[in-house]
C-alpha cells in the first residue's frame, strides 16, 4: 500500500503531538495572579534547551520566565512555564473554533397559520416550507416547525433566538449573553419577571448591546519572571516572604507547599511580581438587575410605565379612516356614549379626533404632539407602515378595530388586534365543537366551498360526514338513540330557509332525534324575527365573533345613553359601529389607566355589550390578538344565549 508523503508527514505530526501532550499532561501546575504554569522539577543532566524541546516550549519564553535558571542545572530546581504560551495546545486549538448551533423552532399554537409564524420571526414563507416538507398542506397545534438549519457560528455570537431553560432568570441570561435585564425587555415587550418560564422563546439583543462600559486607570500585579532562593534552616516562610518581598500565599502557592517549614538547603522558586498602571475596560452594572424590586422597576422604565398619581390625564387618539361614513360616525358616536358614561371616574380623559386621510409628515407631526396613551383606528384596509413604526417607536397600543385580515400584529408589540384572525377564530370554534358533540354523527348538507370551519369539522371527524341535499335531508331516517350534528354549507337567504324547512321536517318526522344545527357566521345578519324562529326551531347555533342582542339588559343600557346623547337610535349594521365604539372605550381607558398604561397588564373584558376582549400575545415581541369567539344558540321569545368559546 502506497502513503503519499503528505499523508506520511500527517501521522508524523499527530505522533508528534500526542508525545507533546502526554508530557504535558504529566506536569503539575499552579495558579498565581489569575493565571496558570507547568511546574517543572530539573533532573540529573538536565539543561533549559533539553526542558524545552522535551515540552515543545518556546526556549526564549521559557528562559524569560526563569532568568536565573543558568546551566549547570541543579537538581530539584523548579522552573515554570506559562500554560497559554504552550505551543502544543496552540496546535491542539487549531480546530475551528466553531460550533454548532442547535436549529430554531417553533412549536405550533392553536390558530397559527405558516404565513403568521413566518411574519412573526422574518422567514421567507417558501424557506419553511422546504425545511418542513408538507407544511404547505396546513399545521397542526402542538406539532414542531424547523425555521432554521443548524449553523456554524463562532462561540463568541450569539443567536437570534433563546429557549429559557428550567432554572434561568432574566439576570443569568442576559449575563450569559453579555447584554441587559433592560435590552431583553426591549427585544421582548411580553416578557416581565412574572412570566420568564421555561420553554418559553425570546429575542436575544446583539452581545454588548446596551452594556454600558467605562474606562479606568487600575492598578494591576503581574508575574514576570521566577528567580530561586535557597533555604536556610532557620528559614521558615514568613522569613522567605520578608526577605524576597514576596507574599507568603503567593510562595506557597508557587511552590505547591503544604504550609510546613521548608526544608534546609532546599530550593524555593520565588515569583517575580511587578505593579503597574493599565486602562481597563469596566462594566458598569445597573445594581437593579440584582433584585426583584429592581427589575421590576426596570421593567417599568422600558415600557415607560408611571406610577398612578403621575397621571394627569389619560390622551386618547382616534383615527378616522373615512370621517363621513356610517362606519367612522356611529363608531364615533358610540365611543362617545361611554365617554359621558366614565366621566364620573374622576379621570381626566383627553379626545383627539384626527382625520387620517392627510401627508404621512403631517399626521405623524400631529400624532407626535399629542403623544396620545393608546390610538385607535378604523380602517378596514390595512395600516400605514409609517403609523405602525410610529406605534412601536413610541411605544403606544394602536388598536386595529375593524380590519380582520391585517397581520402585523404578529411582528409590532404595539398593535391590538381586536376582530379574532379567521384562522385562531376556526380552530377555537371547532375545537369547542368537537368537545361538546363527541360522539355525535356528523352531517354535512350542501356543497363544499372552501369553507375553513367546515374542513376543520371533517377533519375532527375523521373525514366520516354524510353528505346531503336538502331534500334528502327531509326524508333521512336518524336514529333516536344517536345525536347528530348538522353542518350547513348554504350562505344565501333562500338556501338557508330551503335547509331549515327541511331540518324541521326531519325533526317533525322524527320527534325525539337529538339534531343540531352549525350555520354559517354570516347566518347572524339573517336574524329578523322569522329567521329567529326557525334558528330556534331547528336548534341552531352561529359561530361569530361579537354579537349585538338588542333584547339584552346591556343593549337596553346602551341604546337608552344614546339617544340621551344623540336624539336618534343607533344605526343597524354588522357589526354594529356604534356599539364597537362603545365597548372600546369601556374597556381599553379604564383597563389601562387601572394598569398604569401597562397592556401586559390587560385582563379579559367580561361586560362588553357586543364583543369581550380575550388579548394574548402570540409571541413574546408580538403584539396582542383578540382570541374571543362565541358561539350564538336561539333560544325562546326572542332570546339568544352567547356562549364564550374562549
Amino acid at each position: 500500500m502506497k502513503l503519499s508523503y503528505k499523508f506520511f508527514f500527517i501521522i508524523l505530526a499527530v505522533m508528534a503531538f500526542c508525545v507533546d501532550a502526554m508530557a504535558q499532561s504529566n506536569l503539575p501546575t499552579v495558579d498565581l495572579l489569575g493565571k496558570k504554569y507547568y511546574v517543572y522539577t530539573v533532573k540529573k543532566g538536565d539543561s533549559m534547551f533539553s526542558i524545552a524541546r522535551a515540552n515543545s516550549w518556546d526556549y526564549d519564553k521559557l528562559m524569560e520566565m526563569n532568568p536565573k535558571a543558568i546551566s549547570p542545572l541543579e537538581k530539584g530546581l523548579k522552573v515554570y512555564y506559562p500554560v497559554n504560551e504552550n505551543k502544543s495546545n496552540a496546535a491542539k486549538s487549531v480546530k475551528a473554533n466553531v460550533e454548532e448551533s442547535a436549529p430554531l423552532t417553533h412549536k405550533i399554537k392553536k390558530g397559527e397559520t405558516v404565513y403568521a409564524i413566518s411574519r412573526m420571526y422574518g422567514i421567507p414563507v417558501d424557506k419553511i416550507f422546504k425545511l418542513n416538507p408538507g407544511s404547505e398542506n396546513g399545521i397542526r397545534e402542538g406539532a414542531t416547525l424547523i425555521l432554521s438549519e443548524p449553523e456554524v457560528c463562532a462561540p463568541d455570537e450569539n443567536p437570534d433566538y433563546y429557549v429559557i431553560k428550567r432554572g434561568d432568570t432574566l439576570y443569568g441570561v442576559a449575563k450569559a449573553n453579555e447584554t441587559t435585564v433592560a435590552e431583553i425587555l426591549k427585544k421582548n415587550p411580553g416578557v416581565s419577571d412574572k412570566n420568564f418560564q421555561a420553554g418559553a422563546t425570546i429575542r436575544l439583543p446583539k452581545k454588548g448591546e446596551g452594556v454600558n462600559s467605562s474606562v479606568q486607570i487600575v492598578e494591576q500585579e503581574q508575574l514576570t519572571s521566577f528567580t530561586t532562593y535557597k533555604v536556610d534552616k532557620k528559614d521558615t516562610w514568613e522569613t522567605i516572604a520578608d526577605k524576597t518581598g514576596v507574599d507568603k500565599e503567593d510562595l506557597i502557592k508557587a511552590n505547591k507547599a503544604s504550609g510546613e517549614k521548608p526544608k534546609n538547603k532546599s530550593l524555593i522558586a520565588v515569583p517575580n511580581i511587578e505593579t503597574t498602571t493599565v486602562e481597563q475596560t469596566v462594566i458598569v452594572d445597573d445594581p437593579r438587575e440584582l433584585t426583584q424590586e429592581g427589575i421590576n422597576e426596570i421593567y417599568e422604565d422600558v415600557h415607560g410605565i408611571a406610577d398612578a398619581d403621575e397621571i394627569k390625564e389619560f390622551k386618547v387618539t382616534i383615527l378616522l379612516s373615512e370621517p363621513n361614513s356610517r362606519k367612522d360616525l356611529e363608531y364615533m358616536r358610540g365611543f362617545m356614549t361611554a365617554l359621558r358614561n366614565l366621566k364620573n371616574s374622576g379621570d381626566k380623559i383627553k379626545l383627539d379626533v384626527i382625520n387620517s386621510n392627510k401627508q404621512s409628515t403631517d399626521l405623524l407631526t400631529e400624532l407626535s404632539d399629542i403623544a396620545p396613551d393608546i390610538i385607535f383606528l378604523t380602517s378596514e384596509k390595512g395600516i400605514p407602515d409609517y403609523l405602525a413604526e410610529f406605534a412601536e417607536i413610541s411605544q403606544t397600543p394602536m388598536v386595529n378595530i375593524f380590519d380582520v385580515k391585517n397581520e402585523l400584529y404578529t411582528s409590532n408589540p404595539y398593535i391590538l388586534h381586536l376582530l379574532t384572525p379567521s384562522n385562531y377564530f376556526n380552530e377555537e370554534i371547532v375545537t369547542k365543537l368537537a368537545s361538546d358533540f363527541k360522539g355525535a354523527k356528523l352531517i354535512t348538507v350542501g356543497s363544499d366551498d372552501s369553507d375553513q370551519i367546515g374542513a376543520l369539522i371533517n377533519e375532527a371527524w375523521n373525514n366520516k360526514a354524510t353528505n346531503l341535499t336538502s331534500q334528502h335531508l327531509a326524508s333521512y331516517d336518524f336514529n333516536a338513540a344517536d345525536r347528530y350534528l348538522i353542518y350547513a354549507y348554504p350562505t344565501k337567504k333562500d338556501e338557508v330557509v330551503e335547509l331549515l324547512n327541511a331540518v324541521k321536517e326531519a325533526k317533525a318526522n322524527n320527534v325525539i332525534a337529538d339534531i343540531t344545527v352549525i350555520g354559517r357566521p354570516g347566518w347572524v345578519v339573517l336574524d329578523e324575527p322569522a329567521m329567529e324562529e326557525k334558528f330556534f326551531d331547528c336548534n341552531v347555533i352561529i359561530p361569530s365573533r361579537f354579537y349585538y342582542d338588542r333584547n339584552s339588559a346591556e343593549a337596553s343600557k346602551f341604546e337608552m345613553r344614546y339617544k340621551a346623547l344623540f336624539d336618534r337610535q343607533p344605526a343597524k349594521s354588522f357589526p354594529m359601529y356604534a356599539v364597537m365604539g362603545y365597548d372600546t372605550a369601556s374597556y381599553f381607558i379604564p383597563s389601562l389607566l387601572n394598569a398604569n398604561r401597562d397592556i401586559n397588564a390587560l385582563t379579559d373584558s367580561t361586560d362588553g355589550v357586543q364583543s369581550d376582549f380575550s388579548l394574548m400575545r402570540p409571541s413574546n415581541w408580538s403584539g396582542l390578538v383578540n382570541t374571543q369567539v362565541y358561539l350564538i344558540r336561539f333560544t325562546p321569545y326572542n332570546t339568544i344565549e352567547k356562549i364564550k368559546v374562549k
